[in-house]
């Protein structure tokens, strides 16, 4: 079931990278763009509530999680003056930390030297 479930999430992401270039050519209306913006934020949204999951230590799922929510639901609310820096923050705060997080096995050697 987690097999077909990542690869439907696969091919979404998929559309939606094609609906994003081909809109540099093809000039899509602003509700297409629109549509294609909110699939997008909330796939990333999803994968990183999924995502939070799968860390051990508690702050990190602490933060994966808030992201992962506030960047679902960011786009069922109305327009606000911070609403894009947050945004912002949100997609690159998990992935700095996925990026810098030390591996468990880098950890384990370290400890064994």
């Amino acid at each position: 079931m987690k097999k077909i479930l990542f690869i439907i999430f696969q091919v979404l992401i998929g559309i939606v990278l094609i609906g994003k270039i081909s809109n540099w050519f093809l000039n899509y209306s602003d509700e297409t763009n629109q549509i294609l913006n909110t699939v997008m934020f909330t796939l990333i949204g999803i994968a990183y509530l999924a995502g939070g999951f799968i860390w051990d230590k508690k702050l990190t799922t602490i933060i994966f999680l808030i992201c992962g929510i506030y960047l679902v639901s960011v786009n069922f609310i109305g327009d606000f003056g911070l609403k894009s820096i947050i945004k912002i923050i949100c997609i690159l705060t998990p992935l700095l930390i996925a990026r810098f997080s030390p591996e468990e096995n880098d950890e384990k050697e370290l400890a064994e030297n």
